[in-house]
């Protein structure tokens, strides 16, 4: 079975984004759905345009597809202003590389402060996020992300 993404309520597959409301589009990636979706929902009452990701992961024995790493290429990022990302992930170092190869979307990264230098050099320009991660702190940080200053 092909690798399924999440976005608001429906099951998409990479790439379907509603036509742009005007909105920013932020992209969530994070294994635990509790996480995901407590996300998502901080930054859709922010105003964000929200899709999700749980990341490459095991589905009854076999890694799922994802499309980031098989070909550097995934609608969701690509139609993405922002991405936020997470050390939980497990191949987070090489979804890292792949999204700091390019200049946009701009990505908020999280991870426990003590090990922010063990990914400074994998996060490029990356804005780091330190957990745990209050609803304050993560819209601060898409802003942050998306203000033509820090581009």
């Amino acid at each position: 079975m092909p690798k399924r993404w999440l976005r608001g309520t429906r099951t998409l597959d990479p790439g379907e984004w509603a036509p742009r409301s005007g909105k920013p589009r932020v992209v969530v990636e994070n294994p635990d759905g509790f996480e995901l979706w407590g996300y998502a929902e901080a930054l859709r009452s922010a105003g964000y345009e929200v899709a999700t990701c749980c990341g490459p992961e095991a589905d009854e024995g076999t890694r799922s597809a994802c499309p980031l790493l098989e070909s550097g290429h995934c609608s969701l990022i690509d139609g993405a202003d922002v991405v936020v990302s997470t050390s939980s992930l497990p191949e987070i170092r090489s979804i890292l590389a792949v999204l700091g190869s390019r200049r946009l979307p701009r990505v908020v990264f999280e991870a426990p402060a003590p090990a922010f230098d063990r990914y400074r050099a994998a996060a490029g320009d990356a804005l780091f996020l330190a957990c745990p991660v209050m609803e304050e702190t993560l819209c601060a940080s898409v802003a942050e992300a998306l203000s033509p200053t820090t581009t």
